[in-house]
């Protein structure tokens, strides 16, 4: 390892920062929180040992696996992440693609699970399309429809080309020492075609078109990722960088169209994230998360606290006001599921983007690969903290 690492729950100095608000997690990075002198800096990098990455594979929640309290978790935004965001590490680590192949892998799992749930009658699911079930729950019509997608679905290239990579993660994972110029084609072809197919699809709130996107933007990310840590391996460090310069700002694009799509209300007062924060929601949508909602939401992201605060209080008048006919236990799990489904398309977003300044990172030390800075099989299972670029 060819620079300083560190284990997170040995850095009092962040963990302090954190717990006081002056620093906060972005994907896979520690930065300066808005409001601060240096906004937006990048203080710390985050990056997994192999061990601790097997183990989450296994099941272990992350506050459990490094050590840290729920206080800490919660401000770190660990408590509340979306599934579909799993699947990227949190951290970098050397043992990122036998993740990622697992995690491609529990795509397919969880269609085949919604198939069977809504053959059966629809009963309630969990992972990463468990949202799908809150859109569909109370109309029978919409499941037999949903049922008729998911069968299209499997039979469509979009699964075949997940598959495809899914393969070359698990042979990339069982020899990692070959060379990665098939895994690199692969991944491209794969990136190529699911990003086209995200950026075809018109957001709205319709079970079936989310789905779609859903997998296709899941799968979008794991390629790109998959590429761009390839390259950081072999030392492109260049390539890799202009290749995530051209992905991340597409990516962020798709997630803000779905953003200002499923966040517009016909009230313009609950046309915000911040309706996310009534109190009908705090059972099943936790502050972290709406905090990430307006990441990609362009009409909340430069809000100033004054006027967020006046948000909240017009979304909570506006709600005592009207009928509460209009909002009942239908309309309330779909919102749910909007809240889940935005919230992985923005903490994608922001791992992707904080690829991009490992990258960086790589570049200015100038290592002849990504695995000479991260922590290795021989250090203790963690997530560890690497030093930023200057």
């Amino acid at each position: 390892m060819l620079i300083d690492t560190t284990l997170l729950v040995n850095s009092p100095e962040i963990i302090q920062g954190l717990l006081n608000g002056s620093m906060k997690r972005y994907g896979s990075v520690i930065r300066w929180a808005d409001g601060t002198e240096k906004s937006g800096q990048i203080i710390r990098h985050l990056a997994e040992t192999p061990g601790a990455t097997k183990q989450i594979i296994d099941g272990m929640s992350f506050h459990k696996l490094i050590g840290i309290e729920n206080t800490l978790s919660s401000v770190m935004g660990l408590t509340q992440i979306a599934a579909g965001a799993s699947v990227l590490n949190l951290g970098i680590s050397i043992a990122g693609f036998v993740y990622m192949g697992y995690k491609l892998h529990q795509i397919q799992n969880s269609l085949n699970y919604l198939q069977q749930a809504v053959d059966e009658g629809f009963k309630r699911i969990e992972g990463q399309l468990a949202y799908i079930y809150l859109l569909v729950e109370d109309s029978r019509e919409q499941q037999i429809s949903l049922a008729k997608a998911i069968s299209h679905l499997h039979q469509a290239m979009l699964i075949k080309e997940i598959a495809a990579l899914n393969a070359e993660l698990q042979d990339r994972s069982r020899f990692p020492n070959e060379s990665p110029r098939e895994s690199l084609r692969v991944a491209s072809r794969v990136r190529l075609f699911l990003a086209n197919q995200a950026l075809q699809i018109t957001p709205a709130l319709d079970a079936e078109l989310m789905l779609n996107t859903d997998v296709s933007i899941q799968g979008w990310a794991v390629a790109t990722a998959t590429e761009a840590n390839l390259l950081l391996e072999i030392g492109k460090h260049q390539e890799a960088k202009e290749l995530l310069a051209v992905e991340v700002p597409k990516f962020k694009q798709v997630a803000q169209r779905w953003g200002n799509e499923l966040i517009s209300h016909e009230k313009s007062h609950l046309s915000t994230a911040y309706r996310f924060t009534n109190s009908r929601f705090h059972d099943y949508i936790t502050p972290e998360r709406v905090e990430r909602i307006t990441e990609i939401s362009p009409r909340d992201r430069t809000l100033s606290p004054e006027q967020i605060s006046w948000q909240k209080i017009n979304v909570d008048v506006e709600f005592e006001m009207s009928y509460s006919s209009q909002w009942d236990e239908a309309w309330t799990y779909r919102q749910i599921a909007v809240a889940e489904y935005l919230d992985t398309l923005s903490e994608l977003s922001a791992r992707l983007d904080s690829l991009q300044s490992f990258a960086a990172l790589c570049e200015s030390h100038n290592v002849k690969s990504s695995r000479d800075i991260l922590p290795n099989a021989d250090a203790g299972v963690g997530l560890y903290i690497l030093p930023a670029h200057e």
